[in-house]
């Protein structure tokens, strides 16, 4: 890839990520390629819609979340809760986009068939999950649907509600949700345990 490709790649991510803090109602394209200071045209070259574009800056927060994870060398519940309070981080940091994650067709839908960003959340939370399964005592063949149930209580939307309207913070956040996501885990298991 050109220098000049890289470069305004990356300046259209960080336009992506300003937008959405300060004005994310204001994310269209030419406003993106406005703060990354590029020709619209330009923008466009790069990325045919806005949905490509937030689609891509999604995936680069969702691989974020997957190199913390996989560089880890945390276990168990610790595991899970350090990788739980980066997503906080993250879906703080990148608030309203990360909304992006979710879509008119389900997780496990979009999960086989493919879809990378949702595969690469699959490849950050499989561990944190799996070894949580393990201290909980529940079967770890149930990992798919465990994933599930994380998708949707760990929802980005909500978390952003609830550190912005109710004012929450991330680590309370965090500790309800997990304690919510623990309880429906016991509750989906075959076993009850």
């Amino acid at each position: 890839m050109r220098s000049d490709t890289r470069r305004n790649q990356r300046r259209l991510m960080e336009a992506v990520g300003q937008l959405a803090r300060e004005a994310p109602d204001e994310l269209t394209m030419q406003a993106i390629a406005a703060r990354a200071e590029i020709g619209a045209a330009t923008a466009y070259r790069y990325f045919s819609t806005i949905d490509d574009v937030l689609a891509t800056y999604t995936l680069r927060v969702a691989e974020e979340l997957d190199g913390f994870s996989a560089d880890s060398e945390l276990e168990g519940r610790t595991l899970f809760d350090a990788v739980v309070a980066k997503w906080m981080e993250l879906v703080g940091e990148h608030g309203v986009v990360m909304v992006r994650l979710r879509s008119r067709r389900g997780y496990l839908e979009r999960l086989h068939a493919g879809d990378k960003t949702i595969r690469t959340m699959q490849s950050a939370w499989t561990r944190p999950v799996r070894e949580l399964l393990d201290e909980l005592g529940l079967p770890s063949r149930e990992i798919e649907h465990a994933l599930f149930l994380w998708n949707i209580i760990f929802d980005p939307r909500e978390i952003n509600d609830l550190l912005t309207e109710a004012g929450m913070a991330p680590s309370a956040v965090a500790a309800r949700l997990t304690s919510a996501y623990i309880g429906a885990l016991r509750g989906w298991s075959p076993t009850g345990a």
